[in-house]
């Protein structure tokens, strides 16, 4: 017997357990406050001054001996709690089984149940369950007025599902597929370390879920039981009406033997869908008991019966391999290794285990069981970062699918990119050696540095031939580059979207050049007059300087007059604009004109032409029509003679001509941005703009159609 052996109260030797204690209760030692000691020596020091006044014990809660601990600080490994030594000298000896960071979970899940009830005006009472071989804390009773729950913290106790107490189950407890098909879901149970404190969290799994985790506050007590969001939404998920996808006026009458045969077709079906190895095995069976049916509908049985006894040989081989692996894991001692294969285990073949398939699990258990506390955190660590590089992996799949039409790198691929780039690091060798090619392509085209995307609307550039991609008139562009290419492009090429820009740039060059060329022909002519006699320039008398017209003001009434007089439609009457024919467009009389320069959104012109007004202007007609129409009321005024008793007015001198004025009675308008078609979105006229508008490129189209209808 060595020294570290002694007997304990019933006459046994018990071996001292050189693991290190982590874990102490405040008070005494029936306490039941827990507390967890940091590892680390600059932590200590701070530990040790907020505690100063405090005892620390091997509290009997925790199943220890009851005696007193202290604080060992170490630089060169983890700082840990310690016994008092014996007063003879030899090493105290403690029968605690437990010592790690978590082994006061079952006292920090009483603490957090304890405030969350009484947050919700209950009071709890706490049992810790000991059934015969599980150790202290394994199983935690919480029972109220209004309900219960077990928290089952690690498997050394099966959980009951139908006895009226909900389980709460730990991170390495196992549930079979079916269980979580049957119940929709299942509860689980975590503690994180938080400095010197552990905080509980509660998570939802569900068949075909990832577990969803919650903190405490967030999660309720409803008539189903304890109940977070995720919980919600299955239920309602589960409990939804499907809509009816049609409504037979009278339902045809199915024999009851072909009745149940499609029915266990269907359930065979579903439970090859949802890898149930049980559910197959007993709708085989049912299948095979069937009788009454006709030969067609039986020979589809026995296909069906076929097919998943193959599927189920495959399963069988499958199951095989996982143990293989699982006891090859413990052989070489691979601790991560040997955690993802228990919980693949529990989730996959759960029940039904032959003999020699329990003492390999039995076997990986205790392995990974007695992993020091350094060696379990490392192993969650890679487990956490195992998790995110999944994550980053389908994160990185889904910009590869948004990015799958595009062959440039642009400002609106901007984000996306880096997105992309940033989860294919994290993910690693988890993508495909085809993704990982579509993600060195992207980061070949990002190391060129940015391109500027031109936006011109489909309609429009689909009506020319690509010359990057040689996509004919009509035709979409296509990837001419990375592993995607040949296929359909999202948008046309710039090249493509270049040339429609450079034939607007020409066209609206054009109109700028036959405006100032029409402007230049509707000016009139200044007549030149002989300059006065200095005799007469003297005679005149000389206007004040204050009456004489600034230059810049006859500057600007020019300028008005000239303005005026290319506004052709506003010197002749309406009636008379489509009287002839027009000499540009040909367009005969009382026939609009056609819109071969562009103005307004539709194939006719709102205005006619300036030729064909200018020459309604020049008209003979027109003129003498005007002459004689002046005449005929001059002699009507001259001839007419004022009524007795009214005394004849003086003449009136004749008002001036006032510059013609833009009315809204007249054709000529302004056109706001909801007139015209949107050249970004193709928003018909009167159409809001999507998603969010109206676009500038409208507002900028609208403003350029007012240009050119007023000059």
């Amino acid at each position: 017997m060595s020294w570290n052996d002694r007997r304990d109260a019933t006459g046994a030797f018990v071996q001292a357990d050189r693991r290190r204690i982590q874990t102490a209760v405040l008070g005494g030692t029936d306490s039941d406050e827990p507390l967890m000691l940091p590892m680390e020596a600059i932590e200590l020091d701070a530990f040790r001054r907020v505690h100063a006044d405090d005892t620390f014990w091997c509290g009997t809660l925790l199943g220890g001996c009851g005696g007193q601990l202290t604080t060992k600080l170490y630089t060169d490994r983890a700082c840990h709690f310690a016994h008092h030594p014996d007063p003879d000298g030899l090493p105290h000896v403690c029968g605690r089984r437990s010592r790690g960071v978590d082994s006061a979970d079952h006292l920090y899940v009483r603490s957090a149940a304890a405030a969350w009830l009484a947050g919700r005006g209950e009071q709890a009472t706490f049992e810790y369950t000991r059934t015969e071989g599980a150790p202290l804390g394994s199983v935690v009773d919480v029972r109220w007025r209004h309900g219960a729950l077990r928290v089952h913290l690690d498997q050394a106790v099966a959980p009951v599902w139908d006895d009226g107490v909900e389980p709460v189950l730990g991170t390495m407890v196992p549930v079979d597929r079916d269980t979580l098909i049957r119940r929709w879901y299942v509860h689980r149970i975590r503690l994180n370390s938080v400095g010197t404190a552990r905080h509980v969290q509660i998570g939802t799994e569900a068949f075909a879920r990832p577990i969803e985790w919650f903190a405490l506050d967030e999660c309720e007590m409803t008539e189903r039981g304890l109940s977070t969001p995720a919980v919600e939404e299955i239920v309602q998920a589960r409990t939804a009406p499907r809509p009816s996808l049609w409504s037979p006026g009278k339902a045809r009458k199915v024999p009851e033997p072909e009745a149940r045969a499609q029915a266990l077709l269907r359930r065979l079906v579903y439970a090859r869908r949802i890898e149930s190895v049980p559910m197959v095995k007993q709708v085989c069976g049912d299948i095979e008991d069937l009788t009454g049916v006709d030969e067609e509908l039986q020979e589809q049985l026995e296909a069906a019966v076929r097919h998943a006894r193959v599927w189920l040989v495959e399963q069988d081989e499958e199951r095989r391999k996982l143990f293989c692996n699982l006891n090859r894991a413990v052989e070489e001692q691979k601790p991560g290794r040997v955690r993802r294969l228990l919980l693949r285990v529990n989730a996959t073949a759960a029940e039904d285990r032959t003999d020699a398939e329990s003492a390999v699990y039995e076997r990986a258990s205790r392995y990974f069981e007695s992993l020091d506390d350094l060696t379990r955190d490392a192993v969650e660590a890679e487990a956490d970062t195992e998790k995110e590089a999944r994550k980053a992996a389908g994160r990185a799949r889904n910009a590869l699918q948004r990015l799958r039409g595009y062959d440039a790198y642009t400002f609106d691929l901007r984000s996306q990119v880096e997105e992309l780039v940033r989860s294919a690091t994290l993910a690693g060798e988890l993508l495909t050696r085809g993704e990982a090619r579509r993600v060195e392509v992207w980061k070949k085209r990002a190391a060129r540095g940015l391109q500027a995307q031109l936006h011109v609307a489909r309609q429009y550039w689909i009506q020319r031939s690509c010359p990057r991609c040689n996509a004919e008139q009509g035709k979409d562009c296509v990837l001419i580059e990375g592993p995607n290419s040949g296929k359909p492009r999202k948008g046309g090429h710039n090249e493509r979207l270049q040339l429609v820009l450079d034939e607007r740039k020409a066209a609206q060059k054009m109109a700028r050049q036959q405006k100032k060329s029409r402007q230049e022909v509707a000016a009139p002519a200044e007549p030149t007059q002989p300059a006065p006699e200095a005799s007469e320039r003297e005679a005149s008398p000389r206007r004040p300087l204050q009456e004489r017209r600034p230059e810049s003001d006859r500057g600007r009434a020019h300028e008005t007059r000239t303005k005026a007089a290319a506004r052709l439609h506003h010197q002749v009457p309406r009636g008379d604009w489509y009287r002839m024919g027009c000499p540009r467009c040909h367009a005969g009389p009382d026939t609009l004109c056609e819109n071969d320069d562009r103005v307004g959104p539709s194939a006719k012109r709102q205005l006619p032409h300036d030729e064909r007004l200018r020459r309604v202007l020049q008209s003979g007609d027109r003129s003498g029509l005007g002459e004689q129409q002046k005449g005929a009321r001059d002699e009507r005024q001259h001839h007419t003679a004022p009524p007795a008793g009214v005394k004849a007015r003086p003449p009136q001198p004749r008002r001036a001509e006032r510059e013609p004025q833009e009315t809204a009675s007249s054709a000529a308008r302004t056109w706001h941005a909801k007139d015209v078609t949107c050249p970004k979105c193709q928003a018909r006229p009167n159409s809001p703009c999507t998603p969010r508008g109206p676009h500038q490129e409208r507002v900028e189209w609208a403003k350029e159609f007012t240009r050119k209808l007023w000059g």
